[in-house]
């Protein structure tokens, strides 16, 4: 009886352990994904204005448009080299991390992170729609795991790291931390665990606390009300989520659909 009361106080002393040190680490995975995610966002913001500026000079100067597609033909090549270099970053890199996380993959951290931030800012210079959501989960996602190779963390703690990274690296996006938590436990983790909801909560309200210092305080996607939506006009709100269902389900099975296709033409390799 005394050992097994020896055991469980000894098993409890070390989850408060590993509880105070994952608030700790939250609070650094929360300030460096923060500040990666937030140098990602100001990349993008500035390669978007490039793509505008140089749009608009090639609509009002046709003689432009052949160097124009000489241009984008060697971005292409650019980013193909760095997709073939890390197939890791192709995509939005949220079923990477998710896969990372539970165990299935192990990825190059420094590769995904380099390559990553590079090929996306050239694709957006480019004219490809290229949302920072994804990018901003994967990178936060493999600073938390940088963290845990360099303290030399057991593979459980890393796992919470990562998934403190990708809040870190939803919320300094969107400057959403709530959004972060619940993605992060919700969609990545899959698990909404005591030690993880400690460091995914600290790691997103700091990098959420650093964005507005950069950002400011309006919101990302700001739209103002003008009048409430009376009530006998509610049964549109369900009929307009029915179509958007099937409507997404459709979208969803025509991409996989085209990726299928491509996989069988055999000279187009991924990259």
């Amino acid at each position: 009886m005394l050992k097994n009361q020896s055991d469980t106080a000894n098993i409890l002393r070390e989850r408060s352990k590993l509880n105070k040190r994952l608030a700790y680490e939250g609070l650094l995975v929360g300030i460096v994904s923060g500040a990666v995610c937030i140098v990602y966002r100001l990349v993008l913001s500035n390669a978007e204005s490039i793509y505008f500026t140089i749009r608009d000079f090639v609509a009002h100067n046709v003689s432009y448009w052949p160097l124009w597609m000489i241009g984008l033909v060697v971005l292409g090549l650019i980013i193909s080299i760095f997709l073939k270099w890390e197939p890791m970053i192709g995509g939005s890199g949220i079923p990477q991390l998710e896969a990372e996380v539970q165990g299935r993959i192990d990825e190059c951290w420094w590769r995904v992170l380099l390559a990553k931030f590079v090929a996306g800012s050239l694709a957006l210079v480019g004219g490809l729609s290229l949302g920072r959501e994804g990018p901003s989960i994967q990178l936060g996602g493999m600073v938390g795991k940088a963290l845990a190779k360099k303290g030399k963390r057991v593979k459980t703690e890393e796992r919470y790291l990562m998934t403190a990274g990708a809040a870190a690296g939803l919320s300094a996006a969107f400057n959403a931390p709530l959004a972060g938590i619940m993605f992060a436990l919700e969609e990545v983790h899959k698990n909404f665990s005591t030690s993880a909801l400690v460091s995914v909560m600290i790691a997103s309200i700091t990098a959420d606390f650093l964005s507005r210092n950069i950002f400011g305080l309006s919101p990302t996607l700001a739209f103002s009300i003008k009048e409430t939506f009376p009530l006998k006009n509610y049964i549109w709100v369900i009929i307009l989520g029915i179509v958007a269902g099937v409507l997404g389900a459709f979208y969803n099975k025509v991409t996989m659909g085209t990726i299928k296709l491509y996989k069988k033409v055999p000279f187009l390799k991924k990259h």
